[in-house]
């Protein structure tokens, strides 16, 4: 005994020798929940309170199950093959093959993954002639794994559907879930729905399992959703032996069904439940611990806990100021570069993905390894090598590979037989793809597909005129709005599709970063550049790297130095979540977690002006100015001055554009208001001076009504009216 609960502050020992009845652990950021996990484990096991195959421990990844079996074996000096330990869909997977029959199934049934999932739904959108484009195959698969996560089936959404799309959605739900069954599978919401079905249904086996399972454990209970939490309340009936450990103010999964009220209303849910705090940290450092507790008290939606260390107040937490995105990434990686931190203790942290861009080509640029977590390496993002591979045909017209990629994207309905036809007449007459198209006139064999492919070769040959005349940013920008690559993703799917829109934005801002930064800006130049970014092979393969994630892709790690980039109003929290109180708590939430991922030091970046299709005022995050101002430490890179965007690019320069300050313009602090709010006074290029009436929305949604002198009211998108700020 003396072994297992020696080390433990009072908080843990409690937690580990409360055994009988449904105890929530409140377990603050390092404070050492999987300790309190493992022990507890051992300690039921010691004192025989229970057999191994009695306890059922459950989280949400292979990796942290793998972890906890290794500790416990450790802490009892030897491996226990049948302790449960698994993730929930592996458990459920286990009882569903022992149970098959009981829902019409083989033991040997196939589980589906994601590719198989979008596959069998766009069959069946095929089989019930329904347009992709109506009723997207990735919304669609969205829809049906939201309906399982909320145990809804395909009968159940039948009945209650109504409408066009909601009948056809549920057309396509009962379809998907009849081709399952014939195909002898289920989908990875299966293996949680058909349990708790299964459990609910038929009383002898659910009696079963709660008669086996004496102690139930949960990790991570903050991101249980409701088909987690009705499979763990059925176990549980009976016994009420339940533990589980969270975090509230971890909760950063709401977005994918996470429910935030099953760890707040546990003692409702589970009457006569013990509570404990865990609240001393042993990763970060104070200050760090403050600034995060100060940010996260400002949500309502939290049981509340105070987090401490007996390490010391720790480095301050630094404040980085740059006046544009261009200079971002530059100053962070020089921080990083001039810090005394082994590369492997550092982490850049972001929102998005498509953050991570001129991360990336920074950190090249100057020779620092790196690793990016979570995501693919920018530059393989599908959308990007689409867009990538439309401007290599456009400099090269014999690129074959990407002629193959863009040339049916967006769709234009040209066929695989059509494609290997091209090919076929291509090697006949010795020249490239794109080249025979040039001369469809002479070839009889494609005239049935020539309106298809007309189209196509007219877009090509218009941009690839305007590549050596035009500067390349502009090109590239009415290149991306001509094809609707904007709405085509977000037709694929409203949600993925938005980050994936992100990623394009991303992209077109390396571009016009290029072409800020070159007197004469050339996209051959620029493709040989970006050629060299994404050869990887250069680097040696090296642990100690710096890493770069989204604060998702970060939960459970931790580094020495935390860098989180991009730190302004829209981005973070993101625009979306600004007017809707329960998102920006979660986004709250995920900034909470970002922070306490560090051990010493936190830096925190955001730029005057960002990039999204135009340059925009930037304000800092509100989540910024929720910190202490006496832990924080600014360091202020901005020149003062702004760049004078009144035209969309100035004629072409012959040395890289300055900063130009317009006369009586004011400059933000971070402190204080945006400069764009009712009463200032504006210059628009086209109605001349005025006063702004009315502000609504935020970034590229930011709407203003404006009193012009002379014209009258205006109402405009700021994003479009290169407005200059007078006063």
């Amino acid at each position: 005994m003396s072994r297992l609960t020696e080390s433990l502050n009072e908080g843990q020992l409690e937690a580990v020798l409360t055994t009988e009845g449904p105890l929530l652990v409140i377990a603050g950021a390092g404070s050492g929940k999987t300790r309190v996990l493992t022990r507890r484990v051992a300690h039921i096991l010691t004192e025989r309170l229970a057999e191994p195959y009695q306890i059922l421990a459950v989280t949400f990844t292979n990796k942290a199950a793998g972890e906890m079996t290794e500790r416990i074996a450790s802490l009892l000096g030897s491996g226990i093959s049948d302790l449960n330990v698994a993730t929930f869909h592996s458990f459920c997977a286990r009882l569903l093959r022992r149970e098959a029959e009981h829902i019409g199934y083989t033991s040997d049934f196939t589980i589906y993954d994601a590719d198989d999932s979008r596959t069998l739904v766009k069959n069946c959108l095929k089989q019930l002639g329904f347009s992709d484009t109506q009723f997207p195959h990735r919304a669609q698969l969205r829809k049906i794994s939201d309906f399982k996560n909320q145990l809804i089936s395909s009968e159940a959404f039948a009945k209650q559907a109504s409408g066009y799309f909601e009948t056809r959605s549920a057309q396509i739900y009962s379809l998907y879930e009849k081709r399952l069954r014939e195909c002898r599978a289920m989908d990875f919401d299966d293996l949680l729905f058909q349990t708790v079905t299964l459990l609910k249904s038929n009383e002898g086996i659910a009696k079963k399992y709660q008669q086996r399972f004496h102690y139930i454990l949960v990790d991570e209970y903050q991101d249980t959703n409701h088909v987690q939490y009705m499979l763990l309340k059925i176990l549980a009936q009976g016994h009420g032996n339940i533990c589980v450990v969270g975090d509230e103010d971890q909760s950063i999964y709401g977005w994918r069904g996470a429910d935030i009220r099953n760890i707040l209303d546990f003692e409702k849910d589970f009457p006569g439940a013990k509570i404990i705090k865990l609240e001393q940290n042993y990763r970060s450092s104070g200050n760090i611990l403050k600034a995060a507790s100060a940010v996260i008290s400002n949500n309502e939606m939290r049981k509340g806990k105070t987090l401490f260390t007996s390490d010391g107040d720790g480095e301050k937490i630094r404040v980085l100021m740059v006046d544009h995105s261009l200079d971002e990434a530059k100053r962070v990686i020089e921080t990083i570069s001039n810090a005394n931190v082994p590369y492997n203790n550092v982490a850049i942290l972001y929102r998005t993905n498509a953050q991570s861009r001129p991360l990336e080509e920074q950190l090249r640029r100057g020779g620092l390894p790196y690793q990016v977590f979570g995501a693919v390496s920018f530059y393989s993002r599908k959308e990007v090598k689409d867009l990538l591979a439309y401007l290599r045909l456009l400099v090269n017209p014999k690129d074959d590979v990407s002629f193959g990629r863009v040339v049916n994207y967006p769709k234009r309905g040209i066929g695989l037989k059509t494609l290997e036809q091209i090919g076929i007449l291509a090697e006949q007459r010795g020249c490239s793809r794109y080249e025979l198209l040039l001369q469809l006139d002479s070839h009889p064999e494609l005239s049935g597909k020539a309106k298809k492919l007309q189209p196509f070769v007219e877009l090509i040959q218009k941009y690839h005129a305007r590549v050596d005349d035009h500067a390349v940013d502009i090109v590239i920008q009415d290149l991306v709005e001509e094809l609707g690559l904007i709405q085509e993703l977000l037709n694929e799917d409203p949600i993925s599709g938005q980050t994936r829109v992100e990623n394009i934005e991303a992209f077109v801002e390396g571009i016009v970063d290029y072409s800020r930064s070159h007197p004469e800006p050339r996209l051959a130049e620029y493709l040989q550049e970006i050629s060299l970014f994404t050869d990887l092979d250069r680097y040696k393969d090296d642990d100690e790297k710096v890493s770069l994630m989204t604060i998702h892709a970060a939960k459970g790690l931790e580094f020495d130095a935390v860098y989180l980039v991009g730190m302004e109003e829209g981005r973070f929290p993101l625009q979306r979540a600004i007017a809707e109180p329960v998102e920006l708590e979660e986004e709250r939430r995920l900034f909470y977690v970002g922070m306490t991922r560090a051990r010493r030091t936190v830096h925190l970046s955001f730029a005057s002006v960002r990039f999204q299709y135009g340059d925009v005022e930037s304000i800092p995050s509100r989540f910024i100015r929720e910190i202490p101002k006496e832990i924080i430490e600014k360091r202020d890179l901005r020149q003062k001055t702004k760049y004078d965007y009144s035209t969309s690019r100035p004629s072409r320069p012959s040395a890289p554009v300055a900063p130009v300050r317009p006369s009586g313009e004011s400059y933000v602090e971070y402190e204080e208001e945006e400069l764009i709010r009712p009463g200032s006074v504006v210059a628009h290029p086209t109605f001349g001076r005025g006063s702004i009436l009315k502000v609504d929305g935020f970034g590229e949604s930011l709407r203003l009504e404006i009193m012009f002198t002379g014209v009258g009211v205006k109402k405009v998108l700021a994003k479009y009216a290169r407005l200059k700020v007078i006063g």
